[in-house]
């Protein structure tokens, strides 16, 4: 076992932060000479460049790799994998290899995990199998897809990876054939909601996230690349988020970087230096892949080497060497030779390094590294915990993209009609290749048959190929009551033969007469064209056993389909679809100066059925202008300039040493409901709180500033509905706020005040000389409320000492004390609480209010907090006040006999951790 202790290399050529001998080395742009050693050169290179291990057999080779040309990554392949124990072992001797090379930081162990049907790891076997990218792409919400993307995250942590090269950022649009699946969709605002869960995932599990493919620009007039509209162009948009976000990486497509500088800038600037560095302004690391695809978009390149070379002058920052062993070695040593003849330049491969060692030291520890947890203790806990999280989510994205004649759900009864008592379901599915390698033999397609079965369904199996209906097949569908026809249209190159048989099937229904149900276990792009001329589609997007068990579930109304399908620019316009209304909605920050008054529009159109919820532009202002401790975001009309159609308020307040996010508003315009909007924007903000380095849980409702503590009673069941089932636990107790007209009030009780007196108890208005004394009791009996003492010490600020009313007692010393406080305030006044409570405003201008009322422990149960309430509202009626409201109490009793009536009943605020 290696020692913890900081490792202390002896090695001439250390290339560690503190070596002054190699920053001057760099200092001067010039060749190596021949007599130079070139290992240094060797090192400099070899840190910048990723090599994979194909088989657990090539860790060996990958060992001397790191050691005698010190490579600096190592991507993990879907061979390499076959045991949890073994990998980790194997990485962590590449490590250790690593460290006693006097590699100055661990390597990146890298690995493409995009879940679904492209994961090298995560079989349910080896990992949880989780769903791929369309398939979420087709979620509703994102916050699933960030608990996905963290459990996979830890997972591929208790191997001890340590970077993962995902997701897919492109967008479906005309992507090359077997992508489609690994995307998210065809919309951009989807692509970012899904890619935005993924990388806050990453970053709160602490593993490097390397996002793909940046494309190259498309060609203008004359062969020329257009790049006039990068800012713009949709394709781009995801990209440029994930830039301005930080992401440490962007694996680049061939195109990019490895296309002659001639075809690009006229021979001045690659695409690399010229979009990413300049226009997009992104100092990430930038990484190209030498393999075959590169080879062509090359062109005249002779050799893998002359590639690579092309690849680091072009400005990518490290190089995936995809080529025989041999190859790799000889392709390094025309890059040593480049680099000592100066066609590659050090100060290139020192900004390089530079980015390469930001990320390392960011994320990668040595004694992580080499001293990884014990992988058989952690990885089989993880995956008994993710796998209620699997069938929950690939539930939540099965999709049913067309049911005509309401076919779906095959309910029990439903199913006695269709069947015919004694009736069977034929199911013909692809000959597809198995999910992981090891299971030749096994037709993937099987756990569907036997889900259907498990129903209580005669079903006949029967597989079919490229030649399309035999006589087996029409012996069978002669018989059939019910046919499901499975598409698997990714991993078949003639895939255009599976549509036609499909064709020849619906034409034949005429005939055959039995419904038919058609599954798309992958993309359905290839076949939305032919939606039109079918009934019944599902698409569970891949076919691993939880998505077709999923399937199942929803043809069978055991699960309701809740998927959107995510390529919906792809459906032909005379598809016979009815179109779900829930979109993809574009969400944008608050600003004050365009949006307030839109704000306010909105508002009234909310909640101006309650007279008690009336608030204008002004009071609004005071809300939402909050820098610093605010931030809210919007949905916008696109057919309407300036008109909002959602907004979201949070704020963030502290607790103790805590720091707390508050969900304070969530509305939607009523005409635009069910439509995804509350979805967008309840997303949006969550994920802000979620990525806040200092925010552990967050609060739906608010306490400083607030519109209401928690969700209103009066909102109606679907709406409250609504938030249960984003994860919020609705609670059964209230908060009330109070009212009275207090113009003739008198208390209750003629001698309350004497009553009091003779305990020794006295009332009075705060002043300079006892300001210290009032911050000293709140600090030690309220410190733990959010926002409560600060709303003391504020009076400081606006010298509205007089706005506390303390209640002074004997205490066990013998010395007269404060026993208890209350915050009154009006809006004529400028004490902060007023413009942090707006239902005094509200209600009038001569309305003030009576806050954070708090009575020594010790004093309670003695009626001291009556007496103190008697004082306050005398305290508003002395200011002229004929009003007063009380802000938040779960205790109405004492308010109602002192003749205060119920202004407002809300949920006690529900809370969750992030």
């Amino acid at each position: 076992m290696m020692s913890n202790t900081p490792y202390k290399t002896s090695h001439p050529y250390y290339e560690g932060p503190e070596s002054t001998g190699q920053k001057r080395a760099w200092s001067q742009d010039t060749p190596y000479s021949r007599e130079e050693n070139r290992d240094l050169v060797r090192r400099q290179v070899g840190k910048l460049m990723i090599i994979p291990m194909d088989t657990p057999e090539s860790a060996q080779y990958v060992t001397d790799m790191v050691e005698r040309y010190h490579i600096g990554g190592v991507m993990l392949c879907r061979r390499s994998i076959r045991h949890s124990v073994e990998i980790s072992r194997i990485v962590r001797d590449l490590q250790g290899a690593a460290r006693k090379a006097g590699h100055s930081h661990p390597l990146f162990i890298m690995i493409e995990q995009e879940n679904g049907m492209f994961a090298p790891f995560g079989n349910g076997h080896l990992g949880t199998q989780f769903p791929g990218a369309l398939a979420v792409g087709a979620f509703r919400s994102s916050e699933i897809l960030y608990d996905i993307a963290r459990a996979s995250a830890q997972e591929l942590q208790s191997l001890s990876v340590n970077t993962n090269v995902a997701p897919v950022l492109n967008i479906d649009e005309q992507s090359p054939e077997g992508l489609s699946s690994r995307m998210f969709g065809d919309d951009p605002a989807n692509v970012w909601r899904c890619t935005s869960a993924i990388l806050d995932a990453h970053r709160s599990t602490n593993l490097v996230s390397i996002v793909k493919h940046f494309p190259a620009p498309r060609q203008g007039n004359g062969g020329i690349l257009d790049t006039r509209n990068i800012a713009t162009e949709p394709r781009y948009a995801s990209f440029r988020k994930a830039f301005e976000n930080g992401v440490d990486g962007v694996l680049l497509e061939p195109t990019m970087w490895a296309a002659s500088t001639e075809t690009t800038f006229g021979g001045k600037d690659s695409l690399p230096k010229n979009l990413i560095r300049k226009h997009l302004q992104y100092e990430g690391v930038l990484i190209g892949s030498v393999d075959k695809l590169s080879e062509e978009a090359a062109g005249r390149c002779a050799t893998r080497g002359q590639l690579a070379i092309r690849g680091l002058v072009n400005g990518c920052d490290m190089l995936l060497l995809c080529e025989h062993p041999h190859d790799v070695t000889d392709a390094l040593e025309e890059i040593y030779t480049a680099v000592e003849t100066g066609n590659i330049t050090r100060a290139s491969l020192e900004q390089s390094w530079e980015r390469v060692r930001r990320v390392k030291e960011r994320y990668l520890r040595w004694e992580e590294a080499v001293d990884p947890p014990p992988i058989h203790l952690t990885l089989p806990a993880l995956m008994r915990r993710n796998r209620e999280l699997s069938f929950r989510s690939y539930e939540m994205a099965t999709t049913v993209i067309k049911n005509a004649r309401n076919l779906l759900p095959l309910t029990k009864s439903q199913r006695q009609s269709v069947l015919r008592q004694t009736g069977a379901c034929v199911l013909l599915t692809p000959v597809a290749p198995p999910r992981f390698p090891g299971q030749v033999g096994v037709d993937p397609f099987e756990y569907l048959g036997r889900a259907i079965n498990a129903r209580g369904i005669v079903v006949n199996h029967a597989p079919y190929a490229h030649e399309g209906i035999q006589e087996t097949h029409t012996s069978l569908l002669k018989k059939a009551n019910i046919i499901i026809f499975v598409l698997s249209l990714d991993t078949d190159p003639e895939y255009r033969s599976q549509i036609e048989m499909m064709r020849s099937l619906s034409r034949q229904r005429l005939v055959l007469e039995p419904p038919i149900i058609v599954i798309t276990a992958c993309s359905p792009r290839d076949m939305l064209p032919e939606v039109p001329f079918l009934e019944t589609v599902v698409s569970c997007y891949e076919y691993s056993r939880e998505a077709l068990e999923s399937a199942a579930s929803v043809i069978f109304g055991e699960v309701k389909a809740t998927g959107v399908l995510p390529l919906r620019k792809s459906l032909p316009l005379n598809s016979g679809v009815q179109i779900d209304t829930f979109q993809r909605w574009e969400v944008h920050e608050w600003e004050k100066r365009r949006d307030l008054y839109a704000s306010a529009d909105l508002w009234k159109k909310c909640f101006g059925w309650n007279p008690n919820w009336n608030l204008n532009s002004s009071i609004l202002s005071d809300l939402l202008d909050r820098p610093g401790n605010a931030k809210h975001y919007v949905v916008k009309d696109p057919r309407s300039h300036g008109k909002i159609l959602g907004l979201c308020a949070t704020y963030t307040i502290h607790a103790g040493k805590n720091l707390v996010g508050s969900m304070a508003l969530l509305m939607v315009d009523p005409d635009f409901r069910n439509s995804g909007i509350g979805t967008a924007l309840h997303d949006e903000a969550f994920q802000f709180m979620r990525a806040h380095p200092e925010i552990d849980s967050v609060q739906l409702g608010s306490i400083f500033p607030r519109f209401f503590p928690g969700l209103p009673e009066l909102l109606p069941k679907e709406q409250k509905e609504w938030f249960q089932r984003r994860g919020w636990k609705i609670e059964d107790n209230f908060i009330f706020d109070l009212y009275q007209n207090i113009t003739n009030w008198r208390p209750p009780q003629q001698d309350v005040f004497a009553d009091l007196s003779r305990q020794g108890i006295t009332f009075g208005v705060c002043n300079p000389g006892v300001f210290d004394s009032l911050i000293q009791f709140e600090d030690k009996h309220f410190s733990s409320y959010p926002g409560w003492v600060e709303k003391y010490r504020a009076l400081k600020d606006t010298n509205d000492y007089a706005d506390a009313v303390l209640a002074f007692g004997v205490v066990p010393d013998g010395q007269s004390a404060i026993v208890g406080a209350a915050l009154v305030f009006s809006g004529a006044g400028s004490n902060k609480i007023s413009k942090e409570v707006p239902w005094p405003k509200a209600i009038g201008d001569r309305v003030g209010g009576l806050a954070c009322v708090g009575m020594g422990p010790e004093f309670r149960g003695r009626g001291v907090g009556f007496g103190l309430v008697c004082a306050a509202i005398i305290e508003l009626q002395s200011r002229g006040l004929t009003g007063c409201f009380v802000d938040w109490s779960t205790d109405r009793q004492v308010y109602e006999e002192l003749g205060f009536e119920t202004h407002g009943k809300y949920h006690n605020m529900a809370w969750r951790k992030v």
